[in-house]
């Protein structure tokens, strides 16, 4: 058995193993240039020669408390039927744990087919989708201003708006030109995804939106909004009317929206807006010291904090946090733990999913501190995730 990254001649094995463990119908397994990036960011376990599981690491950047960190995307776990339970993903793991750390990683994440599963290597639920439904005669039209505007490329104004969306709001992907190329790659006119930009009666690009008019009945579609920013509420306000009269044959629009925004309080009848919150998104802290030093923490002040991570022993132990004049030291103490926590827990509190006082509420982590003074240390953020990998 050994363990390593993947080659270009290894691909064609390792799309076979992508095939059976992901149901993908392949007619062929060449390998072409395009395929170099997967090929980069995946391990495998070997058998004879052969590889039998497989997982992918992929370097992305994320928001973390308004700036940009380095965070390693898992995707493409898999193991052949006849080669599964033999540990084969926990050895992976630690592998891609260490190289995650050797390369300066702060946070990983992924989506995870069971959360249960990934629990035990450390990831736990850090982002919910927040999808809402409205039909488009509940939109108010009388408060219609500017103007929208099809677009077929990610313009400066429009990567300007997503920035602005963007940086405040945790979890938010980092979006490189590849990205965005693969944003605006779908075709209008033969896939019906449509891209518009809103500008206010001053001319100022404030908002854009992707949407998909989906089949939804005889002679009906769904307006299925796919990406969305807007640089203030006020702007997703006024951009509402536009997305409503956009498609005559849509009765009815669907969107995901941050964590932040509800949408219920924007559209007059609010009985007509159906709302649903799913667990989607899995994380955990890779660099506890990195992590800890990032966070913006309220006024000045000092934690001592007790730490366990079974996969990851450089972030177990009991380390003081002193921050104020925005700067946080972090070292290793012997004083006795104000906060006690699992690095699951630690990773849902500071990636902003739940507030301090509700993990201490809910019994998932202990502390001196109360309730109320542990949500001003450990706030719940604004959070928005809506990228796959």
């Amino acid at each position: 058995m050994e363990i390593r990254k993947a080659t270009r001649d290894d691909w064609p094995d390792i799309q076979k193993i992508d095939s059976v463990v992901f149901n993908h119908p392949r007619a062929d397994f060449e390998v072409t240039d395009n395929d170099q990036a997967d090929i980069d960011a995946t391990w495998a376990v070997f058998e004879n020669g052969r590889p039998v599981s497989v997982m992918s690491s992929y370097d992305f950047a994320m928001v973390y408390d308004r700036q940009y960190v380095s965070m390693a995307g898992i995707g493409d776990v898999g193991t052949l039927p006849e080669s599964r339970r033999r540990g084969y993903v926990r050895r992976l793991f630690a592998a891609v744990f260490s190289e995650m750390r050797d390369t300066g990683r702060l946070f990983t994440t992924l989506f995870p087919f069971s959360f249960p599963y990934y629990r035990m290597f450390g990831y736990e639920l850090v982002y919910s989708h927040n999808d809402f439904s409205f039909p488009l005669d509940a939109v108010d039209l009388t408060r219609r201003v500017g103007g929208i505007e099809f677009v077929t490329e990610a313009t400066p104004e429009i990567l300007a708006i997503y920035e602005s969306f963007a940086i405040g709001r945790n979890l938010a992907m980092k979006r490189t030109p590849e990205i965005w190329k693969d944003r605006m790659k779908p075709d209008p006119y033969k896939d019906q995804v449509f891209t518009y930009l809103y500008r206010d009666d001053a001319g100022s690009a404030r908002a854009y939106f992707t949407f998909h008019a989906k089949p939804d009945g005889p002679h009906r579609v769904a307006a299925a909004v796919r990406d969305i920013a807007f640089d203030s509420d006020e702007a997703l306000i006024d951009l509402l009317p536009h997305i409503a009269i956009l498609q005559p044959r849509a009765t009815r629009a669907t969107m995901r929206l941050p964590s932040d925004v509800a949408l219920d309080l924007l559209i007059p009848d609010p009985s007509a807006v159906g709302h649903t919150r799913s667990a989607a998104f899995m994380g955990r802290v890779v660099d506890l010291r990195g992590a800890l030093r990032a966070t913006l923490w309220p006024g000045s002040g000092e934690l001592v904090l007790s730490v366990s991570d079974e996969h990851m022993d450089w972030n177990a132990g009991t380390f003081c946090v002193e921050w104020g004049d925005g700067e946080c030291r972090v070292s290793e103490s012997k004083k006795d733990a104000q906060l006690t926590a699992d690095i699951r827990v630690l990773t849902q509190i500071l990636s902003g999913y739940i507030d301090g006082g509700t993990a201490l509420r809910h019994k998932l982590l202990t502390s001196d501190f109360s309730a109320a003074e542990l949500s001003a240390i450990f706030p719940a953020k604004p959070q928005f995730q809506n990228h796959g990998f």
